[in-house]
């Protein structure tokens, strides 16, 4: 049986004269992301067959959000490393992953191949991690992929089943859930030129699971705001980088956080200011 997968990413480098595929062992990765994030996924795989004449590359189709943007993938095996990149050929010689499984509305699917094929012997491990940047729509969505080889017709002989097949030559694993959530911190100016700085208190305090503070930069520059917990480890950036003058409102969400005392601290070249805000679950 394969092991439970919630978001996964795979390719394979072999010849498929022999009909024989690969096994899906093992998927990591996080069940939440949130809007603007980067959702990594890292994958196990086995190829069962030997190649010893042609290294073909190997073929990633990964169902997405619409707004989701591949950013970045790399594989490593006993054989070779290598990185993943978008395929860019509008009739791909194994086939159409949506003719064949349609996209629900709302998600794309995206085809990723590996940069290079190697010769290999069989039952080859293979880890492949992929990078994607979600996009501005929160919700709960169906995540699958399926992989295949560079080679004509690979689709044809595709496993849509949730056991293994190592009789097709393309496998696939759907409906794999994963929610997309709001920022934690939304940082909005709200008025214009201040005539000092300032970080306020922020309110409501204590708080569940949601409060606002406002801050105020006398002249343009960089600004830091960062978020400590009570033992003075920082746990999460709000602000980092270039603000114009002006004052500026956070709306922060602490809904993965635990309950406690925690610090936000402002650093600009001309102040510092740190204040204790209280989370109460």
């Amino acid at each position: 049986m394969k092991i439970s997968k919630i978001f996964a990413f795979v390719f394979v480098l072999f010849n498929i004269f022999v009909f024989s595929g690969c096994i899906i062992s093992d998927v990591n990765q996080s069940n939440t992301v949130q809007t603007g994030g980067t959702f990594t996924s890292t994958l196990t795989i086995s190829e069962m067959t030997a190649e010893n004449s042609n290294a073909h590359k190997g073929i990633l189709c990964v169902l997405v959000p619409n707004d989701w943007t591949f950013t970045s993938g790399s594989f490593t095996s006993t054989v070779g490393v290598g990185t993943m990149e978008v395929n860019l050929d509008p009739n791909p010689p194994y086939g159409d992953i949506d003719t064949i499984i349609a996209a629900p509305a709302g998600m794309k699917w995206v085809d990723l191949i590996s940069n290079v094929g190697y010769l290999h012997p069989a039952n080859v491990v293979i880890e492949v991690t992929v990078n994607f940047q979600a996009g501005t729509t929160i919700g709960t969505f169906p995540i699958g992929y399926a992989s295949t080889v560079n080679t004509l017709d690979m689709m044809k002989s595709i496993n849509q089943q949730d056991v293994d097949n190592d009789a097709s030559w393309t496998d696939t694993s759907m409906n794999h859930m994963v929610t997309i959530t709001g920022p934690a911190a939304v940082d909005e100016q709200i008025s214009g030129i201040p005539s000092d700085y300032n970080l306020s208190q922020n309110y409501p305090n204590p708080f569940n699971p949601s409060t606002s503070f406002t801050y105020s930069i006398k002249q343009s520059g960089n600004v830091q705001i960062s978020l400590f917990d009570a033992s003075g480890k920082e746990v999460k950036t709000l602000v980092n980088g270039f603000r114009n003058a002006g004052n500026y409102m956070i709306h922060f969400n602490a809904s993965d956080f635990a309950s406690g005392i925690y610090y936000y601290r402002i650093i600009t070249n001309d102040f510092v200011k740190t204040n204790k805000m209280v989370l109460m679950k």
